[in-house]
């Protein structure tokens, strides 16, 4: 098993941080919460493992490098803010028309805003209607 870097636990806990919702989506554990069990950070230890309280009552951590989870925070970066905002500004579709804004970003490259529109729907919304998540 690796060890993950210092940068890449500065990342995790940037990523996971305690009080974040995640879904599991893989663990090796016989006595695992089931595949889309949702649950709620706690921390993230030195050597990457990602404690959480699930939803199920079980506090299996995610172990670095062999689990895997997903955040349900929305990751808003400046890369998807600037590529919603240039697909607003090319006044193509009106931006409560989801799938023509997908079908746009997609047609320019803009594969972070597809993925985070399709992750993360309700925040988009958001963020058309009120100008943040």
């Amino acid at each position: 098993m690796r060890y993950p870097s210092q940068d890449e636990i500065r990342n995790l806990r940037e990523h996971y941080p305690t009080g974040a919702r995640v879904e599991l989506l893989e663990m090796w554990d016989k006595q695992a919460p089931a595949i889309g069990t949702k649950g709620t950070v706690r921390y993230v230890d030195d050597i990457g493992s990602i404690g959480v309280d699930w939803d199920t009552g079980s506090s299996l951590s995610v172990v670095f490098g062999a689990d895997r989870c997903r955040s349900l925070v929305p990751e808003f970066t400046q890369t998807v803010r600037d590529q919603l905002m240039a697909v607003r500004d090319s006044g193509e579709t009106n931006m409560l028309l989801v799938p023509a804004v997908q079908r746009i970003a997609f047609n320019l490259g803009y594969y972070e805003l597809v993925a985070f529109i399709e992750d993360h729907r309700e925040a988009y919304v958001t963020f058309i209607m009120i100008g943040h998540v």
